[in-house]
């Protein structure tokens, strides 16, 4: 899959717009919330401050209500006996309910507006008559008159009170309907700041099933697809998946996966040829010299050379014929060496037979093998090991010179059985101790450079180790560890 925009284009940028807008809805959500909420806190608080303020004016009625009673009960005092004390008290209590009638008509509701004016009417007609009829009555001792004015006050007296009665009520009654305002007021609050944080939750829940489907959906395929890749199979892809930004990240791992699959199939193109023309010229070279050495004896051989000249350049010929072959079979080996067939050996007296094998072998020369062995089970593919050793005999017979013995050891180290092969030669310089196992590499005339190879091969086909160290007498020391059991369990402990 190829991305259609040019490299340079940024990815879209929809996670990113998903997020401001997510956010966006939940902070405009949650600021109308807070001004609701702030609009119907300063609501209830207009109202509690109507209500104190109602309160002082239900207090005003009631005190207004009883100033109305108290000044009648002054004036009839003032008629029973009409000293100026009584008097002056009278006025003093009519001047305090005028002053309170007119304080409370600012507080009281429209529709009640009209009792305030009737008390006014009625407390002054109870003045009027007091002061023209009945005080000067009083003063002059006819009481006939004051009974008759002191009824007309009485009704005056009542229908005042009933008033201011009324004016209370009126007051309370208002007071009473605030409160259940700012009750109402405080509930709608409670519901409103309820349904704005349900709103809040739905909208944060949906911005996060959304976020979730948009980027862990993405996120899950782009970390399987890392670990199938991780794991070398470069065919992984992730695929149309999610938009914007990932989007533009998965599109940009399949082009990456592409161009990495192409790269490492190059790569093994060109290592496969390398290894093949590094093999060619292996083979080439080893080939070469016993291919020539044919050729040119096939050139002076003639059928009239004396026979045992003949007999003699015949004899070089399968020799070199013999070498040709040899390299073969090394060849041969070399590719089968990770072919195991394991079984449960005992070490000692398998290397005894192998040393027994080899002093008996031509390539023995007759030279002494020192044999020392410890006794150990392990689980290995007896014949290849056996290879393993014998050529590791032959190769120290060669390194060492005539009339001297190689030694073979072997010991259990830990979880491994180890075999030491020394012999007495020059040893193997620093420099050429990994090289030796490279295939072709070979110091020696007439080697096909294949042996150690083959060894190595053997020993890593059993997850063991093979070394090259200096021997305590100036010589080479090849030594092979291999694990008791084939278990990987075992091996690991």
């Amino acid at each position: 899959m190829r991305d259609p925009r040019p490299v340079g284009d940024a990815p879209p940028r929809a996670i990113a717009r998903q997020l401001a807008l997510g956010f966006g809805m939940v902070s405009v959500v949650a600021v109308a919330m807070c001004a609701v909420l702030l609009a119907i806190i300063h609501d209830v608080s207009q109202l509690v401050s109507g209500m104190r303020h109602d309160e002082h004016a239900i207090r005003q009625g009631l005190e207004l209500a009883t100033a109305v009673r108290e000044q009648s009960t002054l004036m009839a005092a003032a008629l029973v006996d009409p000293d100026p004390d009584h008097v002056r008290a009278y006025e003093a209590r009519r001047a305090d309910v005028r002053a309170r009638i007119q304080q409370l008509s600012a507080d009281v509701p429209e529709p009640e507006r009209w009792r305030v004016a009737v008390l006014g009417e009625k407390t002054q007609g109870m003045h009027d008559h007091f002061s023209a009829a009945a005080l000067p009555a009083a003063r002059q001792g006819d009481l006939q008159t004051v009974r008759a004015v002191h009824g007309a006050l009485e009704g005056l007296e009542r229908e005042a009170a009933e008033q201011a009665d009324a004016l209370a009520r009126a007051m309370e009654g208002k007071m009473a309907h605030a409160h259940v305002l700012a009750t109402d007021s405080t509930r709608l609050g409670m519901l409103a700041g309820g349904l704005c944080v349900l709103g809040v939750l739905g909208l944060s829940v949906g911005f996060t099933v959304r976020l979730r489907a948009a980027v862990l959906r993405p996120l899950v395929a782009l970390t399987e697809a890392a670990r199938r890749f991780g794991r070398g199979d470069f065919s992984a892809r992730v695929g149309a998946v999610g938009s914007g930004e990932l989007g533009a990240l998965a599109q940009a791992f399949d082009r990456m996966t592409e161009e990495l699959a192409a790269r490492e199939a190059r790569l093994v193109e060109s290592e496969r040829m390398a290894a093949i023309g590094q093999l060619a010229a292996g083979v080439a070279h080893e080939l070469n010299n016993p291919i020539g050495i044919i050729r040119g004896y096939l050139k002076t051989m003639s059928p009239e050379e004396d026979p045992e000249t003949l007999r003699d350049e015949l004899a070089i010929l399968d020799e070199e014929a013999a070498q040709c072959q040899r390299i073969a079979e090394d060849l041969l080996s070399y590719a089968r060496a990770k072919e195991l067939d394991l079984a449960r050996v005992d070490a000692a007296a398998f290397l005894e037979e192998t040393a027994r094998r080899f002093r008996e072998s031509p390539a023995a020369a007759g030279r002494a093998v020192m044999v020392a062995l410890e006794p150990a089970e392990l689980e290995a593919d007896a014949p290849r090991v056996r290879q393993v050793v014998l050529n590791l005999l032959t190769n120290a017979i060669q390194a060492s010179p005539p009339d001297t013995q190689v030694s073979l050891r072997g010991a259990k180290d830990g979880l491994h059985y180890c075999v030491e092969v020394e012999d007495r030669g020059p040893g193997v310089p620093l420099e050429d101790r990994q090289r030796v196992f490279e295939p072709f590499y070979s110091k020696r005339r007439g080697g096909s450079g294949l042996g150690l190879s083959v060894a190595l091969g053997i020993v890593q086909a059993h997850r063991g180790t093979i070394e090259v160290r200096a021997g305590a007498s100036g010589g080479a020391v090849f030594r092979v560890c291999l694990p008791l059991s084939q278990t990987p369990a075992e091996v690991q402990a």
